[in-house]
């Protein structure tokens, strides 16, 4: 989702998505100097961008009765709409908005984590409940859950 992440390179740069991610690109270096929460973005996005394509590769050798593929699919939606939400952020780039969107997105990249290593060992982990973050991102946990059963016949 990012043609530029902010930190190897200078802009933290959104790719668009139609109709659901607007394309969206800041400066890091320089608007980190009125917008010290844009560094903390820019590395979450970096986090967030990498599960991203982790997910997308593991997801397809899940089988669709496992509940791990569910669990993965839905921290992938909650991602595109936290790229969503931060590049609607970088149009304006405010402090206070921007914190707030570190502390969820971190609380998203820990759960992602979370479940892609679940999902990956096929461990018994117990995943933190992440109920505000993704009501944070617009996409309420049992909208998604029950989506995503739908779709694969649960």
């Amino acid at each position: 989702m990012l043609a530029g992440d902010g930190i190897t390179v200078p802009e933290l740069s959104i790719k668009g998505i139609h109709g659901i991610v607007e394309a969206a690109s800041v400066d890091v270096r320089s608007a980190r100097k009125n917008v010290p929460a844009i560094g903390q973005a820019a590395s979450v996005a970096k986090n967030l961008d990498e599960y991203q394509f982790l997910i997308c590769s593991l997801i397809p050798s899940l089988p669709d009765s496992d509940p791990s593929k569910i669990q993965m699919q839905k921290y992938r939606v909650t991602i595109v709409a936290a790229f969503a939400m931060l590049a609607s952020l970088l149009k304006e780039v405010n402090t206070a908005d921007l914190a707030q969107w570190n502390v969820h997105a971190k609380s998203l990249l820990e759960g992602t984590s979370e479940a892609y290593v679940k999902a990956k060992s096929n461990a018994k982990l117990q995943i933190a409940n992440r109920k505000e973050t993704f009501e944070f991102f617009g996409v309420p946990e049992e909208m998604i859950d029950a989506a995503l059963r739908a779709f694969y016949g649960q």
